[in-house]
């Protein structure tokens, strides 16, 4: 890995092409599915309903056209317009958004907004929350971004057995929660990308990761994992570039 490496991250995965074909009679879905997933490694396609009467669907194909999942294009509302809930909370709600986020796995977004962020951060928190043992190692950009979340890690860390690093652009000159540590750099890198890594604690399974580079204000692009040899080679570049023990 080379300097500002995050970025080679985003890059791995472009070369990972996928298929969205979106089948809906809903102009709208469709528009807004491409401004959140037309990128390089992925073509939004559309196709009519026809006689089939139902709210619609979409299917995702990899680069070779295999077939690899579906999903009704109602249940993309809890990513293009969710609701957020803390780590500890998540798991009683009713929304499940686990089999969409399999689903997108490893599939480039272009125009997340931060409470799509938000609320992408908060299934790997959870996870965090739920295992109580691992490394969870996130990063805000900058310390107004982590300043309204800084009780979430501090709830987080209370799993004495979880290891919690925040990154930040500048230096944390607030108080720094309990069982955190801050983790500051003057390189730029983490000035330019919000990311959220959990290695899984004892369960590589439970591996997963969130990575984001913000390229106009308030608009990211990026992906998250589920793939634990990717998980780990960010873990173990967030170690070495930032000197973590």
């Amino acid at each position: 890995m080379t300097a500002n490496a995050l970025a080679e991250f985003i890059q791995a995965i472009e070369r990972r092409r996928k298929t969205l074909e979106v089948y809906t009679d809903d102009d709208a879905i469709v528009e807004e599915l491409r401004r959140q997933f037309d990128t390089r490694n992925v073509d939004v396609t559309h196709r009519s309903l026809g006689a089939l009467g139902d709210t619609g669907f979409v299917i995702v194909r990899g680069g070779d056209g295999a077939f690899r999942g579906a999903v009704g294009v109602d249940q993309f509302r809890a990513i293009l317009s969710p609701t957020i809930h803390p780590p500890w909370k998540l798991g009683e709600t009713d929304q499940d958004r686990s089999e969409l986020f399999d689903f997108l796995e490893n599939t480039l977004f272009t125009s997340y907004d931060r409470r799509q962020m938000l609320a992408a951060a908060r299934e790997i928190e959870e996870r965090a929350w739920r295992i109580g043992t691992g490394k969870l190692y996130v990063g805000f950009e900058r310390p107004a971004a982590l300043a309204p979340q800084a009780d979430v890690y501090e709830r987080l860390a209370s799993h004495s057995r979880l290891t919690i690093a925040l990154f930040l652009a500048d230096a944390w000159d607030a108080t720094i929660p309990d069982g955190v540590t801050a983790v500051s750099g003057s390189d730029g890198e983490l000035g330019e990308y919000w990311f959220v890594v959990f290695d899984g604690g004892r369960n590589a399974l439970e591996a997963c990761a969130l990575l984001a580079e913000e390229r106009r204000d308030g608009a990211f692009y990026g992906f998250w994992t589920y793939d634990s040899g990717l998980v780990g080679e960010l873990v173990s570049y967030l170690e070495t570039t930032y000197q973590i023990a």
